[in-house]
């Protein structure tokens, strides 16, 4: 599944039971997932979240992004696993 962020716009994430792929494709997105670390992903970069973890997700600028579940080829996505609504 495709987003857009605006900039500081927020998106938890939820590994569920595969886990989460999250995949920059512009701008800046900070993530945070408990571990005591951020994450800053650019365009190109990607997070995997792994099952049963939660995070947040910021845009720090304007921001597009791809979400799909980890697959055995970890160069393609499968299948969208968060439904974002407009607010």
């Amino acid at each position: 599944m495709e987003c857009c962020l605006t900039q500081g716009e927020l998106i938890r994430l939820d590994g569920k039971q595969d886990g989460v792929i999250l995949r920059c494709t512009s701008g800046t997105i900070w993530l945070t997932c408990g571990d005591g670390r951020d994450y800053l992903l650019s365009a190109g970069k990607s997070f995997e979240l792994a099952a049963g973890q939660f995070a947040v997700a910021e845009a720090l600028q304007a921001a597009e992004c791809t979400l799909g579940k980890p697959v055995s080829n970890r160069n393609t996505l499968q299948r969208p696993v968060i439904r974002l609504a407009a607010c």
